[in-house]
Parts: structure tokens; sequence; C-alpha cells
């Protein structure tokens, strides 16, 4: 089984229940997937309610929130990417309880 993360983060597992009692989608992204090179920042792509796009992208030092459509397109492309070599949720999920399981049996 791939390395999710270490024991002292999924203690309790609160991701397991954001998840089920929100409807929050998870997917895990395996490391060497070729989507995540040069990817050292989080951003969130948000509709409004005119139909229009913003992006905030967090870096080093600093954060942009913006409209610029360049931007947006570059932000969109790399989300799309990610989502595909994405693990599905069902199976990310699985993958996190696995995980779980089986470091509550050795703590």
């Amino acid at each position: 089984m791939p390395r999710v993360a270490s024991p002292a983060v999924w203690s309790g597992c609160p991701t397991i229940t954001v998840r089920e009692r929100s409807g929050t989608n998870i997917q895990l992204v395996p490391g060497e997937a070729c989507c995540t090179a040069g990817l050292s920042s989080g951003f969130v792509l948000a509709q409004l309610p005119d139909g229009g796009v913003v992006v905030s992208v967090e870096s080093a030092g600093r954060g942009e929130v913006s409209t610029e459509h360049e931007l947006v397109t570059h932000i969109w492309g790399a989300y799309d990417q990610i989502r595909a070599e994405a693990y599905p949720t069902g199976i990310s999920v699985k993958m996190i309880k696995d995980a779980r399981d089986q470091w509550n049996l050795t703590s």
C-alpha cells in the first residue's frame, strides 16, 4: 500500500469524519504523478454568481486573488490534470481508512 501520511496525521482520522458529514470529496494523488511536478502551492477556484471565475493562489511569502483569464486558465488546467491522475474518491477513502486501521493496530 502506498504511504498516505504518518500515524500522527491520521490519528482519529478527522478527514474521514468531515467527508462523511459534509459530502466533501477526497481524492489522493499518487506521489509519482506528473501533475504535481512544480506544484508547490495551494489554490482555490470559485465560480461567481455572474458566471465569472476567481482564483486564489497561495505561494511562499504571498497570496494572490485574481480573475485574470490567463491565470484562471492556467490553474484550471492544473486542477484538471490533478483530478485526472487522482485516485477515485472511494479508493482514496479506502486507502486512508486502511492506513488508519493498520496504524491503529501497530500503535
